[in-house]
């Protein structure tokens, strides 16, 4: 890619990745936000979930508006919009104040997400799509690595608003540089939105929008007690844990880059393909059988390294759909439909798991089936997906 090109590149995964880990870091949080404000451990979850449903929602919403504007200085806004929402989190004066803010800044915060990767479709190169994308993809994965742990000191250092001022701050200076270094939006020719449900309707459309469904639900279906089985089902030392989740980290970064290199080289049908052999793997290795037939050390990497191919694959697919014209609304669309398909997946796990009296999840191995049957969707749409994508466009 052109030197140009990456400097683009770089400056979204930065912008992506202080996005994640605005959403990410409140989770572990949680309790510090409950004994702040003497609020029940049992309303912690609606933090992450007031940031959750903003975001779908504005997404959805906003669709058909977003094409409207030129991408750059309406990118630059919304970010000077989410640092403006970190900066009153920390004036919360009550738990009910502290979820109107994480709303708020999850309506800002979908919307950076979507214009994000509208401009990187548009400026991108069809066939270096998957390499950037790839890169892009990999904030996640630092933001596991080095986000969280870092949030997490900071506000043992300064407090819960510690992280809030810091994500402040740092959203301001991206606001500055996105309008600085990104370039302004080509003129596009006027036509009118189709409407969305006729745009969603769009047999291309509802495939790529599938792929991403599969990825996302399929994942959130496990991805949430995660820490619960490691500590209670294998007993794995719960001071060990940011341990293996170090290691899966790293192992989904050098991943998402191999994955971006596969799609531009080889296709994104083989791409997912490799996403899915590897999720069997982790999935009938690791959760279907008690006990595992594998390490945790190799099953819980290999779930999240196939997590990062296939989304990879199936985020470069779902760039190359839209017309210009309407690369912002279906990245908002595409935003709305991944926290929503993650919101309804942790849902349905609730139904499938239950504890035991020694506090062991109970039907894990069945929920890995389903799993295991979601993520099949995948390579079977983006076969009958690829042939019609262009990667001129």
């Amino acid at each position: 890619m052109p030197r140009s090109v990456w400097l683009i590149v770089l400056l979204i995964t930065a912008i992506n990745f202080f996005n994640i880990i605005d959403f990410m870091i409140v989770m572990p949080m949680g309790p510090d936000y409950a004994l702040a404000f003497g609020a029940p451990m049992e309303n912690v979850p609606f933090v992450g979930a007031a940031y959750i449903l903003a975001a779908s929602l504005t997404a959805f919403l906003s669709a058909r508006f977003l094409d409207r504007f030129e991408r750059r200085r309406l990118l630059a806004g919304v970010l000077l919009g989410l640092s403006i929402s970190e900066a009153l989190a920390t004036l919360s004066w009550s738990f009910e104040a502290l979820l109107g803010f994480r709303a708020l800044a999850g309506v800002f915060g979908g919307l950076a997400t979507s214009l994000g990767m509208a401009v990187l479709a548009e400026v991108v190169p069809g066939h270096y799509r998957g390499r950037a994308m790839g890169f892009v993809g990999s904030a996640f994965a630092l933001s596991s690595i080095v986000g969280v742990p870092l949030g997490l000191y900071l506000a043992l250092w300064g407090g819960w608003q510690a992280p809030f001022w810091t994500l402040a701050s740092i959203m301001l200076v991206m606001s500055a540089l996105a309008l600085r270094f990104l370039p302004k939006s080509p003129p596009i020719p006027a036509q009118p939105w189709p409407g969305t449900l006729k745009f969603i309707s769009r047999p291309k459309t509802l495939m790529a929008y599938g792929l991403l469904a599969s990825v996302s639900g399929g994942s959130f279906l496990l991805i949430p007690s995660f820490a619960t089985f490691m500590q209670f089902n294998l007993d794995f030392p719960r001071e060990r844990m940011s341990e293996v989740y170090f290691v899966a980290g790293l192992a989904t970064l050098i991943a998402q880059q191999l994955a971006g290199w596969s799609a531009d080289k080889w296709s994104l049908t083989a791409t997912s393909w490799i996403g899915f052999v590897l999720i069997s793997i982790s999935l009938i290795g690791g959760f279907v059988f008690d006990p595992p037939l594998i390490s945790l050390w190799i099953f819980f990497p290999l779930f999240m390294v196939s997590g990062a191919v296939r989304i990879s694959a199936a985020n470069t697919a779902s760039s190359l759909v839209p017309e210009a014209h309407e690369r912002s609304a279906h990245m908002a669309l595409q935003t709305s439909l991944r926290h929503a398909c993650s919101g309804t997946a942790g849902v349905v796990s609730a139904f499938v798991l239950t504890t035991g009296a020694d506090g062991h999840l109970q039907n894990v191995g069945w929920l890995a089936l389903i799993t295991l049957a979601v993520a099949l969707l995948q390579p079977i749409l983006m076969q009958k997906l690829e042939p019609q994508l262009s990667r001129s466009n």
